[in-house]
């Protein structure tokens, strides 16, 4: 069983974009069970997970930094997913929007 200090070494550890956007899913799923224990007393919180082949524990102080942690770990699976699929601009020609106000803004 392999043991990680922190969850960014653990997401690292991966391979590829969609094993670390799984490894991101878990380690915002343990987060969110530790925002739950600790909704209603702000204080300390360790959370650990645990997958039987990977062990990661961290400590919290309260939950605005859970919450906070939480934000950024989904941007960076976004970003991977974007990454993955690759990003797209639609241009499309301003004469297939309805004009239903001119350009001065009346009708």
């Amino acid at each position: 069983m392999i043991v990680f200090d922190s969850c960014s070494i653990y997401i690292r550890s991966q391979k590829t974009l969609l094993a670390k956007i799984q490894a991101i899913d878990a380690v915002i799923a343990a987060l969110e069970d530790s925002a739950l224990n600790m909704a209603g007393n702000d204080s300390i919180q360790e959370y650990s997970l645990n997958d039987g082949q990977t062990i990661i524990k961290t400590i919290y102080k309260g939950a605005i930094a859970i919450g906070n942690a939480i934000q950024v770990f989904e941007k960076i699976r976004q970003r991977y997913i974007n990454e993955m699929q690759g990003s797209m601009v639609r241009l499309v020609d301003g004469k297939n929007f309805n004009r239903r106000f001119n350009w001065n803004g009346r009708l």
